[in-house]
């Protein structure tokens, strides 16, 4: 009964933090292939959830995307450190090079994580492109910022953006 009436009390605080509509350019054609290339880790100073969120969420985008039908998404690591910058351009040719036809290409803008009960809200915010690796084109995009009570994690709001974005392609 507890569980319940927490996912329950989880998914409503969710249903809210993925406001940001998905800007969608052209759809990718159903059976594509996208790799998710690790996101950058977020840069906010003093802030130490940052190390390692940009692995962390781009698991997240590429487990949401594989679970999605008529698209197979696999996760790349990342051809720079966590918290270098990764043009569009470098990831489109570092996919294209693997055999893929698109790409995400992401960076973690706020990963902030909570003690259970302290009364403080967990934060997460990412910025996506999905490229078209024949000619680095942006297929679609997302930037967005949520919130959750400390019951939840920042990966179930990014899941949530995830869900969003993999939905609307």
């Amino acid at each position: 009964m507890y569980k319940a009436v927490l996912a329950g009390l989880v998914s409503l605080v969710l249903v809210g933090c993925a406001g940001a509509p998905v800007t969608v350019r052209a759809r990718m054609p159903a059976g594509s292939d996208v790799a998710v290339v690790m996101f950058r880790d977020c840069t906010i100073q003093g802030q130490e959830d940052c190390d390692g969120s940009g692995l962390s969420a781009g698991s997240v985008f590429a487990r949401v995307m594989a679970s999605t039908a008529g698209k197979k998404a696999v996760p790349l690591d990342r051809p720079v450190g966590p918290k270098d910058a990764l043009s569009d351009s470098d990831a489109a040719a570092y996919a294209k090079g693997k055999g893929y036809a698109y790409v995400v290409n992401g960076e973690v803008q706020d990963y902030y994580r909570v003690a259970p009960f302290t009364f403080r809200s967990e934060r997460a915010g990412v910025a996506i492109r999905v490229l078209n690796t024949s000619d680095g084109s942006v297929v679609s995009f997302f930037n967005d910022r949520g919130t959750a009570n400390n019951l939840s994690s920042p990966d179930a709001i990014i899941e949530a953006m995830a869900k969003k974005v993999a939905t609307a392609m």
